[in-house]
């Protein structure tokens, strides 16, 4: 004779909605029941991390996951400084690199050695000479080499902001020169040099400063090629530190006010 509590049906019922995992094989392989059927109540042993058998019967996979548990995502995010297509802006930042450096190049050339029709060093240390510069056969064998070495990697597309900045405080150094002669030098000249080509070389070197070499060239792996950043600011200041020291230290004068005529400042 059975006597039932209150709130044992409820228990009851409880206890059968839980699921048991009834396809689970036993762990030992021989069945506990009649005929030799496998169990179907068997748990492996406490302690017990393998569950590769469980597996391999059929039952939970530990390398599958939850199906209640959050899936993992993987993000792909693409490299912050990756090149994108740019068109064909790396195209046109060769033609520019190529004719600046060609042509300063062969600038180079007639100083040091008199190539093209150039003055060669002891023609070039005159002109600096009578410009009012001191040393100036160390000057003109210093301002060919960096033309023509500056000029062949501007084309080539190695050191890029190097080059480009040495090469504009010698164009900067030059028009400097011009401003001081006794003649004024006009902007666009007819029958005379003016100073357009010294500009339009400045503007060249200025933008491959702040646009870089583009992937057409030896520095494509650095960041300076594609995206100068701050680097085109910084060599500019240094082309413009250089040539300011240079200039007064050797030559002393004022490019804006002075002449040849006038007398010089005195470098301290």
């Amino acid at each position: 004779m059975t006597s039932s509590k209150p709130g044992d049906h409820a228990r009851t019922e409880m206890i059968h909605d839980v699921d048991y995992p009834l396809d689970v094989p036993s762990t030992s392989g021989s069945g506990s029941g009649p005929g030799g059927d496998s169990a179907t109540t068997a748990f492996p042993a406490a302690g017990r991390s393998d569950y590769s058998q469980f597996a391999e019967s059929g039952g939970y996979d530990p390398s599958a996951p939850l199906p209640f548990s959050d899936q993992p995502t993987t993000i792909a995010a693409s490299p912050r400084d990756e090149v994108t297509r740019r068109g064909t802006t790396d195209f046109g930042l060769f033609v520019l690199r190529l004719a600046v450096g060609v042509l300063l190049a062969m600038r180079g050339l007639q100083k040091l050695f008199g190539l093209f029709g150039g003055p060669g060093i002891d023609g070039f240390a005159a002109t600096l000479t009578e410009s009012g510069f001191e040393q100036a056969r160390i000057l003109a064998i210093t301002g060919g080499a960096v033309e023509l070495v500056a000029g062949v990697l501007l084309v080539i597309g190695l050191a890029t902001p190097v080059a480009a900045s040495a090469l504009l405080a010698l164009v900067g150094m030059g028009i400097a020169v011009r401003l001081t002669g006794g003649d004024p030098v006009p902007l666009l000249g007819d029958t005379t040099r003016g100073l357009e080509t010294s500009i339009l070389y400045a503007a060249a070197l200025l933008a491959l400063l702040f646009a870089g070499a583009g992937r057409w060239s030896v520095d494509r792996r650095w960041r300076w090629s594609h995206r100068p950043r701050f680097s085109g600011v910084i060599w500019l200041l240094l082309a413009v530190i250089v040539a300011g020291v240079i200039w007064y230290l050797l030559n002393g004068t004022n490019p804006l006010t002075s002449t040849t005529d006038s007398p010089p400042v005195t470098a301290g």
